[in-house]
């Protein structure tokens, strides 16, 4: 397993020389093996330095506890810094309107990457098995090419030394080396929908072919570099169909999207849809964006994810809803620990220290007084009825936001500081609870844009 993880960095030059590398580290026997294979290869890479991280997701008590007890032991033994994360999930899940599996995901990857910064390299744990599940699962939803070509070996900072690798050598490995790992009870729950694939469909699959995860895995390979070509054909017919649009739209030729082969003309669509998400857009979407096209000026198609599309004047013009743009977020703001909120396309840290914070024109800080505040910090979007406290009475944030003229959909995801239920800050426009000459503790609020 070594020699192929070995050839797996190389072939597609994962992490470079001198990068630091964050490894995610649940505990189980995948990330152990991923964690003693690239300590082993660092001096032959010439890696700067490896740090773990480990998610406590607060879902399965004493066993969580556990896990990260064991995270923190085998990271001493390899003489490895090991980062623990606490997370509320199922709390993070409801105030997000999520899945608690989508949100851990979500929380997972953000911590990966707030610990490894800009310049840093993430490594991850899947193998073959889970390439398997993953187009399985796509398959089930309905995808197209891109998604049936799984998850990439490497994109941009994040990379998966394992993903052709089998489970069965990865314990092999592990036993080899005397190492220990931990299970978790959860993957054999069946209210996940990728654990009903791992239970119940890649057995009967594997009964039909032995070789059906290979296969499959072998098959997303291929579909992947049949995407690489096929999107650099997309880049030339999305220059012939694009029109000039305002900002924060996009808007294409729907006579040029209609003279496009149907397999490019959905091509342009995702990449259209993928200007304002992340998430893929399911086929069932993809039919009804395909289907506004042959319908009259003035018809529209609103998506759950708070897209808008419509037909104008033979133009299809994409955009946010201003109801909706973007959900509402809210995130519990620690003491010395920078938080990243993508949906304001911010990085928050609160401190005591004022050392630790950056004034410039990069940042936006302020100071409060702490004692004044006396509540947990919040950074959230604007809720009905909204005040910030002034010396004289109190405004309505929607009052703040008329006079200060912010357009209607940056109010949506305009962030908002608070302490309690009270707003203390609102970024650029007004702050409560000000150091004066009777201050005695200090908190200071920094905002640092990040690249969306």
């Amino acid at each position: 397993m070594r020699k192929k993880v070995r050839n797996t960095l190389r072939q597609f030059q994962m992490v470079p020389k001198g990068a630091r590398l964050v490894i995610g580290l649940s505990g189980g026997a995948d990330s152990v093996a991923l964690l003693h294979v690239l300590h082993s290869l660092q001096k032959e890479f010439a890696w700067d330095s490896l740090t773990a991280v480990h998610i406590h997701h607060g879902l399965r008590g004493a066993a969580a506890d556990e896990d990260a007890r064991f995270a923190e032991g085998f990271c001493a033994d390899l003489g490895i810094p090991c980062i623990v994360k606490h997370y509320d999930v199922r709390a993070e899940a409801k105030a997000r309107g999520l899945g608690e599996e989508e949100t851990g995901r979500l929380l997972r990857y953000a911590a990966f990457r707030q610990t490894a910064g800009e310049d840093g390299f993430i490594a991850v744990a899947h193998h073959r098995r889970d390439q398997a599940e993953t187009v399985l699962m796509r398959l089930c939803r309905g995808t197209g090419l891109k998604g049936l070509a799984g998850m990439a070996p490497v994109r941009e900072n994040i990379c998966r030394p394992l993903l052709f690798c089998d489970r069965e050598e990865i314990e092999d490995y592990c036993r080899e080396n005397g190492l220990g790992w931990r299970e978790d009870a959860t993957n054999r729950e069946e209210a996940y929908t990728r654990n009903k694939l791992r239970l119940r469909v890649l057995p009967i699959l594997e009964e039909i072919n032995p070789q059906a995860v290979g296969h499959i895995a072998k098959t997303a390979s291929l579909l992947a570099e049949e995407e690489d070509f096929l999107e650099q054909q997309t880049a030339l017919f999305w220059k012939e169909v694009q029109l000039p649009s305002l900002p924060e739209e996009v808007s294409l030729s729907i006579e040029g999207l209609n003279a496009l082969h149907p397999a490019m003309r959905r091509r342009i669509l995702r990449q259209a849809v993928g200007q304002f998400q992340k998430k893929d857009i399911s086929a069932k979407q993809l039919a009804a964006l395909e289907d506004l096209l042959r319908k009259e000026s003035g018809k529209q198609l609103d998506f759950p994810e708070g897209l808008r599309a419509e037909n104008r004047y033979g133009t299809l013009v994409l955009s946010r809803r201003a109801a909706d743009a973007p959900r509402g977020f809210c995130y519990a703001l620690p003491m010395e620990e920078e938080i990243f909120i993508p949906e304001a396309g911010i990085a928050v840290l609160v401190s005591l220290d004022e050392k630790k914070v950056e004034i410039s024109a990069e940042t936006c800080t302020n100071v409060f007084d702490y004692d004044k505040i006396g509540h947990t910090l919040f950074c959230r979007t604007r809720r009905q009825g909204d005040v910030i406290p002034l010396r004289k009475g109190r405004k309505k944030i929607k009052e703040l936001f008329i006079d200060a003229k912010i357009p209607r959909a940056e109010r949506e995801r305009y962030p908002l500081f608070v302490a309690g239920d009270t707003v203390i800050w609102v970024p650029r426009l007004k702050e409560a609870f000000g150091v004066d000459e009777q201050t005695d503790r200090k908190v200071w609020i920094q905002i640092r844009r990040i690249q969306e």
